[in-house]
C-alpha cells in the first residue's frame, strides 16, 4: 500500500512538472505540421469541433480555414516564445521566433503542439 502512495505521489509530481514548462516568456518548439491560427475566434471554432466528435465538419472547416490562410500549417519545428497559456482551455498564445517573414508574428495553438 504504501508503494502504491509513493506512485501516486511521483506521478502527480511528475504532471506538475511538464505542465509547469509552459509559462510566460518560456521559449519552445511547435512540432511540425501543427495547426495555428491568428485569429482567438477561429481558434476556438476549431477546437470546439476537433472535440465534438464530428471528423466531416472538424475536417471540413480546417481545409476551409488553411486554403483560405486564416490557419496554417508549417511543416518544420519552429522556435517560439510563449506570451500565455490557459490550461483549461488547452490554448496558449505564442510569439514566433524563428528567423522569416513570420517573425514576431503572434499565434494560437494547442498546448500539445509544444516540444518540451
Amino acid at each position: 500500500m504504501r508503494a502504491f502512495f509513493v506512485l501516486i505521489a511521483l506521478l502527480a509530481w511528475n504532471v506538475a512538472c511538464v505542465a509547469g514548462e509552459i509559462r510566460a516568456g518560456a521559449s519552445m518548439q511547435v512540432k511540425p505540421n501543427s495547426i495555428w491560427f491568428d485569429d482567438l475566434a477561429k481558434f476556438t471554432r476549431w477546437q470546439k469541433l476537433k472535440k465534438s466528435g464530428d471528423s466531416k465538419a472538424f475536417a471540413s472547416y480546417q481545409k476551409e480555414r488553411l486554403s483560405q490562410r486564416a490557419a496554417w500549417r508549417f511543416i518544420n519545428q519552429l522556435n517560439v516564445k510563449i506570451l500565455g497559456y490557459e490550461p483549461r482551455n488547452d490554448r496558449v498564445n505564442v510569439e514566433m521566433r524563428t528567423q522569416g517573414r513570420f517573425l514576431g508574428s503572434k499565434w494560437y495553438l494547442e498546448a500539445d503542439a509544444l516540444v518540451q
